[in-house]
């Protein structure tokens, strides 16, 4: 019974090897006729042979066989001829010998996308991006060759991919801090694959965009003199164009330039685009330049303009730092009022409303008045004191304001004379300065 069993195993064996030669025999990617085929096949098999021996001089001879003879025998084949000669080029002696390998395996990777280009997944595309990333780990220092091969992988014909371009970018500032790239070329890099990166659709795109903006701010070509030496011409060449401008703006900004060509470059933007925030960044320019009425000008059109309301909160009180630096402390504290209409738990509107009402009430008042409009300064700082958080930096400020407004408290022969006592309520009206309020003394 076991004999008539085994024969029976023996003979389905023979049948299903019968079976198999006959599919390869059959198949054309092992070769033209059905004796290549035969050939090819065995080839194959002593290749996987030699290559798990790791007999890699031989193995490499049946490779260069099958790919000449049957490029479409197997994927697996291209994949361990580039082991190998990885493996080669890691033993390599001389320099000349690891650029041999290498292009040995730049050959693999053309003769693989030659023979499975169109696949889905694994085709040219995939193999043009592994085959950059191959040249970036093994030769980086062969620029020319390595951004070549990241150009080819990074083509529009391609999917783009942003952790690539990355790569790619990281390597083209590397070469700019050696002076093997101009500033020209790699801002021109910079805003390429920037607007790729921000059109892609990916699901790294937003961090990729964040980490080549950090490559570009550190890389030292993103300075504002090297922006306008590079753009200023190709603005007075093209001064209508938007895109331009638009580019220009952004490295600008990036930089934090302020200089004229700066302004220049917002003053005609917002002539196209007058946006609300576009109006508070030009209030910034010339509040740098000490223009105050001229950064006011904008500010005001910012917030009176602005929807947002958090954004117009913003706005507010930039306007009332800014005219409280400036001494017009009436504006400061109308800007300050209208923040804590919109917001009033708004910790730094009354840290500001409490500085106009301290630092104004000399021009403001007089005599007696003066010193109860610090009754409405150490009021508001206090509030501020308790909106804010207990770590905010402004808290220290705020005390030494407290203190310093506290000691200019009327005194008590002063408030006897007008029939006060502390605690008593008080209506201070003193101009712009006005509100309700409690007696205090020094």
């Amino acid at each position: 019974m076991k004999k008539r069993v085994y024969s029976l195993i023996a003979a389905l064996a023979l049948v299903g090897g019968t079976a198999a030669a006959q599919d390869y025999k059959d198949d054309p990617k092992y070769g033209a006729d059905p004796a290549s085929r035969e050939q090819n096949v065995r080839i194959l098999n002593f290749f996987g042979d030699a290559y798990k021996a790791k007999d890699y001089n031989l193995a490499t001879l049946y490779l260069r066989q099958l790919i000449e003879g049957a490029p479409k025998a197997s994927e697996n084949m291209y994949i361990r001829g580039i082991d190998i000669y990885k493996n080669k080029a890691a033993g390599a002696q001389t320099k000349e010998d690891r650029r041999m390998y290498v292009d040995s395996i730049l050959w693999i990777y053309d003769k693989r996308i030659e023979a499975f280009g169109d696949h889905p997944q694994r085709g040219e595309a995939y193999l043009k991006s592994e085959k950059a990333k191959m040249f970036l780990s093994m030769m980086p220092a062969d620029r020319e060759r390595l951004f070549k091969l990241f150009r080819e992988a990074l083509d529009e014909k391609h999917p783009f991919e942003p952790a690539l371009a990355v790569m790619y970018f990281n390597a083209v500032v590397e070469s700019f801090k050696l002076d093997d790239v101009t500033p020209e070329e790699l801002m021109e890099t910079y805003e390429s694959l920037s607007e790729r990166i921000a059109a892609s659709q990916d699901s790294d795109a937003a961090e990729a965009g964040k980490t080549l903006d950090d490559l570009f701010a550190t890389s030292g070509a993103a300075n504002c003199e090297t922006v306008e030496k590079i753009y200023k011409p190709k603005y007075e060449a093209d001064p209508d164009n938007q895109q331009l401008i638009e580019t220009v703006l952004a490295l600008l900004h990036r930089g934090k330039c302020s200089s004229e060509f700066y302004l220049t470059m917002l003053e005609k933007y917002y002539q196209v685009n007058p946006k609300p925030e576009v109006a508070v960044q030009l209030a910034s320019v010339f509040q740098e330049k000490k223009d105050f009425a001229k950064a006011l000008e904008y500010l005001r059109i910012g917030i009176d303009n602005e929807t947002d309301q958090a954004k117009k909160i913003n706005f507010l009180l930039q306007a009332a730092t800014m005219t409280s630096a400036s001494g017009s402390y009436r504006e400061a504290a109308t800007f300050a009022r209208r923040v804590i209409d919109l917001d009033p738990n708004n910790g730094v509107a009354y840290l500001l409303l409490g500085a106009a009402f301290g630092s104004g009430a000399g021009s403001a008042c007089s005599g007696f008045d003066s010193q109860t409009a610090m009754w409405l300064a150490v009021d508001n700082l206090s509030r501020a004191r308790q909106l804010l958080p207990a770590d905010d930096p402004q808290q220290a400020q705020i005390s030494s304001m407290i203190a310093n407004y506290s000691a200019n408290f009327p005194k008590s022969e002063e408030t006897f004379m007008r029939g006060l006592n502390p605690g008593d309520s008080y209506t201070v009206n003193c101009g712009w300065i006005s509100g309700r309020t409690t007696v205090r003394e020094r």
